[in-house]
């Protein structure tokens, strides 16, 4: 290959370059550009790693300082907190998952369902952003907790980490999650 003398002789470089990169994408679909990549939400409740689909979570925020205890609840209810002027009942899904309530830390956080007819926020230990995935998660095989098993749609690994799909739709249909008085 031939040193470039000139920003023209560059510039005719990455034109080149370009050109051909457009003649060979031409004929793949949008799929096969994309290679079935798949992105989701990761976060950590105890020693399990977990993603949920982008749209199963109307936000995340760090734990408010002021909770609201609510009173004849079950233990794996966190409280309430008032989310800019929403009311918004908090669980803590470490204890409802594994009965071991979860210790607050700089890391928590509330991820908030997004659901029409339930509104609720999950604690969990740590949330750490957007995870991409080269490809779409397997079926779960070998559950890793039996209590948690009902709740996986698949699994998917990065990098030697297991993360486990969690369906907040398989929680929220749970009568147990919706019966949440003591």
């Amino acid at each position: 290959m031939m040193q470039p003398q000139s920003p023209e002789d560059i510039i005719a470089i990455l034109q080149d370059i370009e050109q051909r990169s457009r003649q060979k994408a031409a004929g793949l679909t949008q799929q096969e550009i994309l290679g079935q990549s798949w992105s989701a939400i990761g976060f950590r409740v105890g020693n399990h790693h977990f993603v949920i689909p982008l749209n199963d979570s109307r936000e995340v925020f760090p734990v408010p300082d002021h909770i609201t205890a609510v009173p004849k609840a079950k233990s794996w209810v966190f409280g309430i907190v008032n989310l800019r002027g929403e009311l918004l009942p908090v669980l803590d899904l470490k204890h409802y998952l594994i009965d071991k309530p979860s210790r607050v830390s700089k890391r928590s956080r509330i991820i908030v369902i997004n659901d029409a007819d339930i509104n609720s926020g999950l604690l969990v230990d740590e949330v750490y952003g957007l995870k991409h995935f080269q490809r779409e998660p397997d079926e779960i095989n070998t559950p890793s907790h039996k209590d948690i098993s009902p709740y996986l749609t698949g699994t998917v690994y990065q990098q030697d980490t297991q993360w486990d799909v969690f369906s907040f739709s398989k929680l929220i249909e749970d009568e147990r999650f919706i019966n949440a008085a003591a």
